[in-house]
């Protein structure tokens, strides 16, 4: 679909739903702009195990998302006849979770005879960038909106590292994949390794600010291929290895570990700019860049995609802080997007066989 002002000035008020994975998120949206959004977070139970637990995130889902939808209709029960669609992520995610999201979704939508717009949790990671605050204010306006495809769409996230061609609103193409570990898999088993805690990719990036370049290095994954693929599992043994070894010289930890995950993000960053560097330069029609998901909290990752793609003279769309990492707000935008393309369900047979999809794909 081609995007147009006149298109954007259609507004609807959207109840989105997310519990892909350890977090349960419910967000208020009208049209682009985020009115509420609230979360209930898991992270604390689940670093008990060093991981999401699948079951054990079901079950929270099952006991908050109740309270959570709740607080975002601003403990207003009565809001929800207001609502003009109820969107919910279908897949990719964790097979049991989602269906906590849809089941609660679809019983909404049919209760209160509103249109379900499933949604793919990594299109909602594509447009996180164009979310806006409650006073319209974001990083994106619709002047800028309107002329900002073809574009590419880099995602990197706990499953997730791949470039999507967006040729317009709807139409993907993607062009690279991981082939085995993801970025953000990578950053926690390193996390891991170092002795960081759950989730340990945060702290990997917030230690790689303290240390130097150089000091320790790791091999850039993938950089001699030609295709536009990621592969960290090479480069999560290459730590592996390197962590041990300084551990076994019986050197502290306190001495190397800022310059060790220094050089581990390094490494991520200079695989993720020579790959997206190639896919800009194979396709010289893209306008823009847009880049989600939660390994764009390194700030080191997101300043040098930045300086490429502006080295280009691209448009950088990037998310706020606050939607990097899972949220309904993402998936409330991108139904938006898909609203806007007439992109929905109202019959009660359509809607009661939506069902969950963990191995959904752009």
């Amino acid at each position: 679909m081609v995007l147009t002002k006149e298109i954007l000035k259609e507004k609807p008020l959207i109840l989105a739903i997310d519990t892909s994975c350890d977090d349960t998120s419910v967000a208020l949206l009208r049209g682009r702009e985020v009115l509420n959004s609230e979360l209930s977070s898991q992270t604390e139970l689940h670093s008990e195990f060093g991981g999401v637990v699948p079951d054990l995130a079901r079950r929270l889902h099952e006991q908050n998302i109740e309270e959570v939808y709740n607080r975002a209709l601003g403990d207003n029960p009565g809001m929800i006849n207001n609502v003009d669609y109820i969107a919910v992520t279908t897949g990719p995610g964790l097979a049991i979770d989602l269906e906590v999201g849809i089941k609660y979704a679809k019983e909404l939508s049919l209760r209160y005879n509103k249109p379900l717009v499933p949604i793919n949790h990594m299109e909602g990671h594509l447009f996180s960038s164009l979310l806006l605050n409650s006073k319209g204010h974001g990083l994106v306006s619709d002047e800028q909106l309107v002329d900002s495809f073809p574009a590419l769409g880099l995602l990197m996230s706990g499953k997730h590292t791949e470039i999507v061609y967006v040729k317009e609103i709807g139409k993907y193409k993607k062009l690279g994949q991981t082939l085995d570990d993801a970025a953000g898999e990578a950053f926690d088993k390193v996390g891991r390794v170092l002795n960081l805690g759950y989730p340990g990719g945060p702290v990997v990036s917030e230690f790689a600010k303290k240390g130097k370049t150089g000091v320790i290095t790791f091999t850039t994954p993938m950089r001699n291929s030609k295709d536009l693929n990621f592969s960290y599992s090479g480069l999560k043994t290459a730590a592996l290895y390197k962590s041990k070894e300084l551990r076994e010289k019986g050197i502290p930890e306190r001495d190397w570990i800022y310059d060790f995950c220094r050089g581990f993000v390094d490494a991520v960053s200079d695989s993720v700019v020579i790959k997206l560097k190639s896919a800009i330069e194979k396709n010289t029609d893209i306008k823009s860049v847009f880049v989600g998901g939660g390994v764009f909290n390194s700030e080191e990752i997101l300043r040098r995609v930045g300086t490429l793609v502006r080295s280009y003279d691209l448009n950088y769309y990037y998310p706020e802080i606050e939607y990097r990492s899972d949220n309904a707000g993402m998936i409330g935008v991108s139904a938006y997007m898909n609203i806007l393309q007439k992109r929905y369900l109202t019959k009660k047979e359509d809607i009661e066989s939506i069902d969950r999809d963990p191995r959904l794909s752009l």
